[in-house]
């Protein structure tokens, strides 16, 4: 809003004595650029043009007045004085049209090379940011989302490794695209979570809002999502089904929740978002399921102690190996 704000102030005010110079034509080549997009920008500002120009024209046939009025009969100065007027308007128009012609004519300046920053999000945390489309992403823990610093006037590409939840900003000109390693996503505008760690064997796609379509390695045309459809590809074979459980995105509010999910699932995330490799000496723990929410800046000790209380075991961590083991 502040960059709008000030480029209505550059077109709505401009500099009188420069405006003075470009009718008597005394400008530089950049100065008559200025002063035509000045112009092109408003009708109002056409008219304070004409009107200065106006003036200036009829002081310029005074001027040449007083200097004929002892030599030329009264008659043959009104008619000079009007010819002069025309010429100097038409010398108005002739001006205005080469510098426009000078503005819509000049080489178009290519665009931009494309500047891409990464974002990285450790282990255990996770990140929010605003794109320059104003499209919201949340990045989950061990994610890295690649984007440019301002898109161009192709589609409005990101690519993804890890986690992400979009909030994409509707744009009829271009699609927002995002990437990963096994996939490609295309969108108008929309909310849905991607999940695709090159780390795990799992693609994971759930549509919240709106309308997608997606190809992956394993899909030779693109599938359309529909609303609350889940699409899930594991070990090269593909699953759709509705979304099961909207609490699960609300790891972007820093909550990892659980619904009547296995505690092998459960060791599987814990293990991913926190970096931490977790050894189970008891097998028959993996089976049992567990319904619960948990915030992430609370650790993953928090979790094991919680699901102690449900499930007896106990465990042991070791630092030095970055390991937990469940006995």
């Amino acid at each position: 809003m502040l960059s709008i704000i000030t480029e209505l102030n550059y077109y709505t005010i401009m500099d009188k004595e420069l405006l003075q110079r470009y009718v008597e034509g005394y400008v530089t080549t950049e100065e008559i650029e200025t002063v035509v997009d000045w112009l092109d920008a408003s009708e109002d500002n056409v008219r304070e043009f004409m009107a200065l120009h106006k003036l200036y024209d009829i002081s310029i046939v005074n001027k040449q007045a007083c200097k004929q009025t002892t030599y030329i009969p009264k008659r043959i100065i009104s008619f000079r004085k009007i010819s002069y007027e025309i010429v100097e308007i038409a010398a108005i128009f002739l001006v205005l049209w080469v510098g426009l012609q000078q503005y819509f004519n000049k080489p178009e300046q290519e665009e931009a090379p494309i500047v891409y920053q990464t974002l990285f999000v450790p282990a255990g945390q996770r990140a929010e940011l605003t794109l320059s489309d104003n499209t919201k992403v949340w990045l989950n823990a061990k994610s890295k989302l690649t984007f440019p610093t301002n898109f161009g006037k192709g589609n409005r590409e990101v690519r993804l490794e890890g986690e992400a939840y979009f909030d994409v900003t509707r744009s009829e000109k271009q699609l927002f695209v995002v990437k990963t390693e096994t996939m490609n996503i295309e969108v108008l505008g929309t909310e849905f979570n991607v999940i695709d760690y090159t780390s795990h064997d799992i693609s994971d796609v759930s549509l919240v809002k709106g309308s997608i379509r997606l190809k992956t390695n394993n899909l030779p045309q693109y599938y359309t999502l529909k609303v609350n459809e889940n699409i899930t590809v594991k070990e090269g074979e593909i699953h759709i089904s509705s979304i099961g459980d909207y609490d699960y995105f609300k790891w972007k509010e820093g909550l990892l929740c659980f619904n009547k999910e296995t505690v092998e699932s459960i060791i599987g995330k814990l293990q991913l978002f926190f970096d931490v490799k977790i050894e189970v000496k008891k097998q028959e723990l993996l089976k049992h399921r567990y319904t619960g929410k948990f915030r992430t800046k609370d650790g993953i000790e928090q979790v094991l102690k919680v699901l102690q209380l449900e499930h007896k075991f106990s465990y042991n961590k070791d630092n030095e190996l970055n390991l937990i083991t469940i006995k």
